[in-house]
């Protein structure tokens, strides 16, 4: 059982700081694309 909620935390945890890391890039790739269209 303590395995269990380790894992469950661990795989939570992981999972979140992934999801976080593509709303970064996702956002950080509108602001590129904003700079581009303001250099054409």
């Amino acid at each position: 059982m303590i395995k269990f909620l380790i894992g469950f935390i661990l795989g939570a945890s992981v999972s979140l700081f992934f999801y976080a890391l593509i709303i970064c890039s996702a956002k950080s790739d509108k602001k590129i694309e904003r700079k581009e269209e303001k250099i054409e």
